[in-house]
């Protein structure tokens, strides 16, 4: 089973990539179009009609946006898009002896990919427009969209598990990650807000990650290593619970589908 599970969850991935294009007039070129639409979209309404800068530097703000936002956008589609995981492939579940988790791999895998190749594209276009980072800022960033990635999984694999015991979890999950966009400093930097604040929302395992990404991209603001290093270990642990319930729970979920 382990040596299949390869090829299979490459399957999965090409199944996701027909499905997320299927029907569409321009396909693919979606992959690029959206990102760079949503970035002029920014440029236009906080460059031009609502004209804002950073809080701090001298980064214009829809640049500092854009690097809070993109990489923000990567972590909730994909724990947005693994919840249903178990339910929209239930007939599959039923009559393929595959690990279910599978199926939750393969949509957060699949988002991850297509939004980390539109940040990517976004990231480009900042340095055609000034972005400057080093080699040390891009080990920052780099770290930072891998634990964002890691803690989605967990939190895909947790939320898709109770998603077939409680139907109406995946709306509550969708609150929860728009909820969490004003939780984290996605519009903001949170060494603008006063001190209490400050230390309340650092405490959010996802803030450091996104400020890893933010600051090493834009040579702005320290690098949060050792937060960084909490937040990787508060997501071993969560994939570890994930595990945990998966080998209690996992062993009924033909029986609620």
């Amino acid at each position: 089973m382990r040596l299949a599970s390869g090829p299979v969850l490459r399957e999965l991935l090409a199944r996701e990539w027909r499905e997320r294009y299927q029907g569409s007039v321009l396909g693919v070129a979606w992959l690029g179009l959206l990102p760079l639409a949503q970035l002029a979209v920014l440029a236009f309404v906080f460059g031009t009609l609502l004209p804002a800068r950073a809080s701090s530097g001298a980064l214009p703000y829809p640049m500092f946006l854009a690097l809070g936002l993109f990489p923000w956008l990567l972590f909730a589609n994909a724990v947005n898009r693994g919840v249903t995981a178990y339910l929209d492939n239930a007939g599959l579940i039923a009559r393929v002896p595959l690990p279910p988790s599978l199926y939750v791999h393969a949509r957060v895998l699949g988002s991850v990919i297509v939004d980390g190749a539109g940040l990517v594209l976004v990231l480009g276009v900042l340095v055609a427009f000034g972005l400057r980072f080093d080699a040390v800022g891009a080990l920052a960033a780099l770290g930072g969209v891998a634990v964002l990635a890691v803690i989605a999984l967990a939190l895909a694999r947790i939320a898709a598990l109770l998603q077939v015991f409680v139907r109406d979890l995946a709306a509550l999950v969708g609150q929860l990650t728009g909820l969490g966009f004003f939780l984290a400093p996605v519009l903001y930097e949170r060494s603008q807000l006063p001190a209490a604040t400050a230390v309340a929302l650092g405490w959010n395992p996802l803030v450091a990650p996104l400020e890893a990404i933010r600051h090493g991209l834009s040579g702005e603001g320290a690098l949060p290593w050792a937060a960084l290093g909490v937040s990787a270990c508060v997501a071993v642990v969560l994939l570890g619970l994930s595990l945990g319930l998966q080998r209690r729970a996992g062993r009924h979920i033909e029986d609620f589908l």
